[in-house]
């Protein structure tokens, strides 16, 4: 299955574009590739080799921000070919084109259904876009279920050697807004898209995220366990019978934001 829902092929001219629409897809739930919110995955790798197989075969779509821009850039003709294989090879609309102007670009075809900038609003773009990849999921009944911390733990094997499985009921933290101290197993759990929320026992407020695989812990966000990344709000003590004092896993600063802070935004001309 792709790890991302939606990874956004854009020239930096058009970062604005791009953060804005990553933003309000990420507010929905979606897993987005976009460059400023992977950049610790990106460090130290092959870009080449990295960016080909995102935009070939990590995603359910690809977001193509078109423009004088789009064509001018040697990184996104790299994205565009990546993509266009893929859709080539799947005979199905994978590339998503969102025209910022009326530039044409090899490969894409007059004929192509697109979105127009100039005239459709960010948030329907964003609405337009979560439609497709709902759509994408039910088609192949790809569905999302409730994973818990202590499911987490012992499906990456974590927890004290020789001695039974970290459960939600030694798992205690404490709500930021009531105050009241309780264990992740008094705590309410919902589904959010494909987060798993716990919640006060009270009502006040998320407590716990846990995030589903390919979710991107940047700092501040949350702590990578395995495969997935745990969001805690306040500090999260871990005691068993056999342990002999809490192991802390510090509350995250972010744990409950789901767009990273602003920050220098890099061109890739």
């Amino acid at each position: 299955m792709p790890s991302y829902d939606v990874a956004i092929s854009f020239a930096g001219d058009d970062r604005r574009v791009a953060a804005l629409l990553a933003k309000g897809l990420v507010l929905k739930g979606l897993n987005v590739f976009y460059d400023e919110y992977a950049q610790a995955d990106l460090w130290g790798k092959d870009l080449y080799a990295h960016l080909t197989s995102v935009y070939k075969d990590e995603a359910k779509y690809c977001l193509m921000i078109i423009s004088v821009n789009y064509i001018q850039k040697q990184w996104t003709s790299l994205e565009r070919r990546a993509a266009q294989a893929r859709a080539f090879s799947e005979s199905s609309e994978y590339i998503l084109p969102l025209r910022l102007d009326d530039t044409p670009v090899d490969g894409v075809l007059p004929t192509t259904g697109y979105i127009d900038y100039r005239t459709v609003p960010t948030e329907r773009v964003v609405e337009l876009i979560v439609e497709k990849v709902r759509a994408y999921n039910l088609r192949l009944g790809i569905s999302y279920e409730i994973v818990t911390a202590e499911e987490v733990f012992k499906n990456e094997d974590v927890g004290p050697k020789n001695a039974p499985a970290l459960r939600d009921s030694d798992m205690r933290t404490t709500c930021p807004t009531c105050h009241q101290e309780q264990m992740l197993a008094e705590a309410p759990i919902s589904l959010d898209f494909s987060d798993t929320l716990y919640t006060c026992k009270n009502g006040c407020q998320t407590l716990v995220v846990i995030s589903r695989p390919g979710m991107v812990p940047w700092p501040g966000r949350g702590f990578r366990v395995g495969s997935y990344v745990i969001r805690n709000a306040t500090d999260l003590f871990i005691k068993t019978e056999n342990m002999g004092r809490p192991v802390l896993v510090p509350a995250s600063t972010a744990a409950l934001m789901k767009v990273r802070p602003n920050g220098e935004m890099h061109d890739d001309s």
